[in-house]
């Protein structure tokens, strides 16, 4: 399981609330933070529209929790010292606040990056490259021309970005509520790029939504990659050229991935398995296993990529 993750409030939350949350004042008066349900610790506004199967394990007794009036008494039982805030379309309201705070930079960056914030001396900045104030640029970093570095970004020690990457950035995402309504959910969350990995030129790597998109150690992506929101790669992944990953999808270490492979989103690739190149994979993948093809199905091992 990933670390746990939430987002700082920079002042209180006070009035004018929507018309949900006009009756919940003096609770949303207590928030101090937002988290994704499951995750979320003391002061902390998540909410829940569904079940979790595995239980609310690390949930504090002290959160605040948007959801349902049929989901009440079951989070009573598992969670009997939360705030529960109930209204119709717990995830709706919880996107739209939390759009709002986004808007209007009421958020800290995701505690997971360490502060303070800054570029280290021995780092080395491209021509032309952008660098937002709140990201951390490790000792020994190298960021080619033309780059893009959003907020919220944690580039370690000896990584290499090349020309015209972008980090960090907004993916496309929508939540479609019961009236029919399209909105985005705000990307909250950051990306933390591990210790000697590398970046090919011309790709994009987004930023999470409430838990952080993160490259492991020594991990490669090629030239004009896409990696989603909230994608975890193991350490030392290799993806080569032209490759697409799919939001919230994990590859464990030692992953290969062919050129122009496509993984869609929510799907887990399990350590050392190596995927053809041009294939589509759209269910998991188990470690060690080999797949190829569209759809990718298990084939004999292939020698795909460097040893890792």
């Amino acid at each position: 399981m990933k670390a746990l993750e939430r987002f700082a409030l920079r002042v209180p939350l006070a009035p004018p609330f929507t018309a949900d949350l006009q009756a919940y004042a003096a609770a949303l008066a207590r928030v101090c933070g937002i988290a994704r349900f499951g995750r979320a610790r003391a002061g902390d506004l998540c909410f829940c529209d569904r079940l979790p199967v595995d239980g609310a394990a690390s949930v504090d007794a002290t959160v605040f929790i948007l959801c349902t009036e049929a989901l009440a008494p079951a989070l009573s039982s598992i969670c009997p010292a939360a705030t529960l805030l109930i209204v119709e379309q717990p995830r709706r309201v919880f996107i739209a606040l939390a759009s709002m705070l986004h808007q209007a930079n009421r958020f800290e960056v995701t505690d997971l990056i360490p502060r303070p914030f800054g570029t280290h001396a021995s780092a080395s900045i491209g021509s032309q490259t952008i660098v937002h104030p709140e990201t951390r640029i490790e000792a020994d970093v190298q960021l080619g021309t033309n780059c893009v570095v959003h907020r919220g970004v944690w580039i370690k020690q000896g990584a290499r970005i090349d020309d015209g990457t972008v980090l960090g950035c907004n993916g496309i995402n929508a939540f479609a509520s019961g009236d029919g309504s399209v909105v985005p959910f705000p990307h909250l969350a950051g990306l933390i790029v591990g210790a000697g990995a590398r970046i090919g030129a011309n790709a994009v790597v987004v930023g999470g939504v409430l838990t952080s998109t993160e490259i492991g150690d020594g991990s490669i992506i090629g030239n004009l990659c896409n990696i989603g929101h909230g994608v975890v790669l193991g350490n030392r992944v290799w993806i080569s050229v032209g490759s697409c990953v799919g939001g919230h999808s994990t590859l464990g270490d030692h992953v290969t991935v062919g050129m122009a492979s496509a993984i869609r989103d929510n799907v887990s690739i399990g350590e050392g398995a190596q995927i053809g190149m041009g294939s589509v994979v759209v269910k998991d993948v188990a470690a060690q296993r080999s797949v190829f093809g569209n759809p990718a199905r298990v084939v004999p091992p292939i020698a795909a990529g460097p040893v890792r």
